[in-house]
């Protein structure tokens, strides 16, 4: 015996209700899709109550199951013969729509499979209704989604794959399986017109036909997604023949959820392979004559491959069935419509009404074109280059450009003193004078020798009269002088001691004198400072030829002589007495000190004085970028593209989520002035929100 048609549950699969009383019962299962179906009931029927919005319904045509649906909207009308409430039900597969993938999901790519893919969009159902089955797939995609249903992420997995799939599901347990197939490639059933076929309609539609497709993913402007560096430069594929039949029709392809080149290339391929010829349906109209013959060549079923032959139209052909339903299940049940095409109609239509249910294309993040700015400027020299760091953040989803600006100046200082601490010298100190020395004593100079004074002469001595001596003396003659006396001595070389009426003797004097200066007494350096005066026990003098000016008191000559002839004094005579010297003098002579001594210099601060101040300028500079060497001479230039310098990965892209180097370096010391401008197109993804 038949059941029911329909079944009623409530929330928890809990039976509820059988609606006997059902009319006007359809449904349509479209492949790759959410099928849907309805049913109308007299308004005056108590079940009503039963049929909640979200109660899940059971159809049955006869005795087979057709699938298990739930309630969305219904419609109440009223006419001639009463009320009538109608119920629309979609797919149990629509409760994917309540569970959401929150802001941004990243799953996929190499050693990841689409299994794996598919597990990780059922977890995150917050009641876990479904379950993942056979998974008849092993790519290696990577996908990403952000503020999108569970649903609209599960139907999207398949899109890039360059072979048929078919979803297919077992809703007769509890959890629900879901599965991601193959497509059954035989011949499961056959129709003929006159046999099981009423009708059939065949529409050629070349309204997609397409020669030449374009393909664009994520961002927007010169930073969208293409797969052009991959596919030979080319943004697009095309096919030499179908553009020698229909000519060159270029379509765009634009999906901002592909965020890889080979993931679009893959999904433009599969697409292009439907969309390079006329799309060709067949509406037909068929019966199920299964129920009474009972083979199962006459039964029809979604995604099964079946033969269409209608001689009288001279079409014989293998197709799938890509849609089947019936308008009537109650009222003519072995009516049913099938929709038979040479390809799937694609599901972005289907899709696109999910995704505008959910507003998807409104929130779903792409990213903005940013400038970021780095400077650099400070002192360099050949063992401290200039160094410039940027970061590229991973999100980064193009690079534009990356620009570097700089030159070299002169070396900048600020200042002109440092603060000194205490310092100390030891060892030798030598301070040779550029010309004489000279010293003054205040007043007489007094030398007292500890033995006879020696001198020589180095040839005789002489004296002149001024005319013959004529004065004859008995006894010694006596010369009272009447003033003081005086005389002028020449002398030659050496050091002399005089007195009152002494002839000098040439002599050599070595002794110990102190020049008048107290031991100890600090005297002044030139340029600054001072130094000490030590006595030295005793040195010897050898000055120059110079004169001796002395002053003679009141005093008697006595002696006996006689002046008697013009006469000359010519005579080899020494010097040999005690003596003492006592005149102002000044010594004046070449010398160095040489000597051990140290120098104590207090703690003390030298003021500083700011300032700019310049130094040397470099005239060459060396350029590297993350240690590739840039071409370069001279020691300015502007917006030079770097791209080329940058670390890439293995594919050849500009590494992420990393610091990049620039250095610089002159080639001797100076100041280095530089810029690097980046023009990056960043998703908005990652980060907080502060």
């Amino acid at each position: 015996m038949a059941k029911p048609p329909i079944t009623i549950y409530d929330a928890q699969m809990r039976r509820v209700a059988l609606l006997e009383n059902a009319y006007n019962i359809e449904y349509s299962m479209p492949l790759n899709s959410l099928w849907t179906a309805s049913f109308s009931l007299p308004g005056n029927d108590p079940k009503n109550a039963e049929c909640r919005e979200f109660y899940f319904v059971e159809l049955y045509d006869g005795y087979e199951r057709i699938e298990l649906f739930r309630i969305v909207p219904n419609t109440t009308n009223r006419n001639q013969s009463g009320p009538i409430i109608k119920y629309e039900c979609e797919h149990v597969l629509a409760t994917l729509l309540n569970d959401v993938l929150f802001q941004s999901h990243t799953v996929g790519n190499l050693g990841v499979y689409t299994a794996q893919v598919l597990q990780y969009i059922l977890s995150k159902q917050v009641v876990p209704r479904w379950e993942l089955g056979t998974v008849g797939f092993g790519r290696q995609f990577e996908y990403n989604w952000e503020n999108d249903t569970l649903l609209g992420a599960l139907f999207s997995v398949p899109k890039p794959f360059d072979a048929d799939y078919q979803w297919t599901w077992d809703t007769t347990s509890y959890p629900w399986t879901l599965n991601l197939v193959p497509p059954d490639e035989e011949v499961t059933a056959y129709i003929r017109y006159g046999v099981n076929m009423t009708e059939i309609e065949k529409v050629v539609d070349p309204t997609n036909l397409c020669t030449r497709l374009y393909g664009l993913g994520f961002g927007e402007g010169v930073n969208q997604l293409t797969f052009a560096d991959i596919n030979g430069g080319l943004p697009y594929i095309e096919d030499a023949a179908a553009q020698a039949q229909y000519g060159i029709l270029s379509s765009i392809f634009v999906d901002r959820r592909f965020e890889h080149a080979d993931t679009l290339l893959a999904r433009c391929q599969t697409l292009y392979s439907e969309l390079k010829v006329p799309r060709v349906s067949y509406s037909v109209g068929a019966s199920e004559i299964h129920r009474l013959t009972g083979q199962q060549i006459y039964k029809f079923k979604t995604g099964a491959r079946i033969r269409v032959r209608d001689d009288e139209m001279g079409e014989d052909f293998i197709a799938r069935v890509v849609n089947k339903g019936k308008g009537d299940m109650i009222g003519s049940p072995g009516d049913a419509q099938l929709e038979i095409a040479n390809r799937t109609e694609d599901i972005a239509g289907s899709i696109a009404d999910l995704q505008n249910r959910q507003h998807i294309n409104d929130s779903y993040a792409q990213g903005a074109t940013n400038l970021d700015t780095r400077d650099f400027a400070d002192n360099a020299d050949p063992t401290h280059p200039a160094i410039l760091k940027f970061y590229v953040p991973e999100e980064t989803a193009r690079i534009n450009k990356v620009m570097l600006s700089f030159q070299a100046e002169a070396f900048r200082a600020y200042s002109k003193a440092i603060e000194s601490a205490p310092a100390a010298t030891s060892g030798s100190s030598s301070k040779n004078t550029s010309g004489p020395s000279s010293r003054e004593t205040a007043g007489p100079s007094t030398r007292d020798t500890a033995g006879p004074s020696s001198r020589q002469t180095a040839g005789p001595s002489t004296r002149d009269t001024a005319g013959p001596s004529t004065r004859d003396t008995a006894g010694p003659s006596t010369r009272d002088t009447t003033a003081d006396g005086g005389g002028v001595i020449n002398t030659r070389t050496g050091a002399y001691k005089l007195a009152p009426g002494f002839a000098p003797d040439p002599s050599t004097y070595d002794g110990g004198h102190n020049h008048g200066v107290a031991n100890g007494t600090q005297l002044l350096i030139t340029g600054g400072g001072y130094v000490t005066y030590v006595s030295h026990p005793g040195h010897t003098h050898s000055p120059a030829m110079h004169d001796h000016l002395i002053d003679l008191p009141d005093h008697v000559h006595d002696m006996d002589h006689t002046h008697d002839m013009d006469h000359t004094h010519n005579m080899e005579h020494t010097h040999d007495m005690d003596h003492t010297h006592n005149m102002e003098h000044t010594h004046n002579m070449e010398h160095s000190h040489n000597m051990e001594h140290t120098h104590q210099i207090p703690a003390h601060t030298h003021g500083i004085e700011y300032g700019i101040y310049a130094g040397p300028t470099p005239t060459a500079l060396t350029i590297e970028v993350d240690g590739n060497v840039v071409p370069f001479t001279g020691t300015s230039a502007e917006d030079i593209d770097i791209i080329p310098y940058l670390s890439k990965d293995d594919s050849g892209k500009v590494n992420r989520g990393m610091y990049h180097s620039i250095k610089i370096t002159p080639n001797n010391l100076g100041r280095v002035v530089a810029t690097v401008v980046s023009q990056l197109f960043v998703m908005s993804r990652g980060g907080g929100n502060y």
